[in-house]
């Protein structure tokens, strides 16, 4: 079989991610699907740390009584729609999402 490689708009096509379809494709060309797909594997979990730097603003704004506020309107969130509250918090600090989570709940 003849290897291939994916363009970063490529890889746009099935997540929505920049900075992971950037990754991925510098790291073609694959000899197979499966090469890919550890490659895609090998560079989601251990090359990008997503939670950590998208938490690290947050984290630094907050306090503990925002914290509670957080969890409190979390659990609400959970109760009334059955899933917790989730949402790109890339440079957002505490507050703001606290009120994001307000609105939508």
């Amino acid at each position: 079989m003849a290897s291939f490689s994916w363009t970063e708009e490529d890889v746009l096509w099935c997540c929505g991610s920049k900075r992971f379809a950037r990754e991925l494709a510098s790291a073609s060309s694959f000899s197979d699907l499966h090469h890919a797909i550890q490659s895609a594997c090998g560079i989601w979990f251990n090359k990008i740390r997503w939670s950590k730097e998208e938490q690290s603003a947050a984290m630094a704004t907050s306090n503990d009584t925002t914290l509670q506020e957080l969890v409190d309107w979390n659990i609400r969130y959970q109760e009334k729609f059955g899933f917790v509250f989730l949402i790109y918090t890339s440079g957002r600090g505490t507050l703001e999402i606290l009120v994001e989570l307000k609105v939508n709940c």
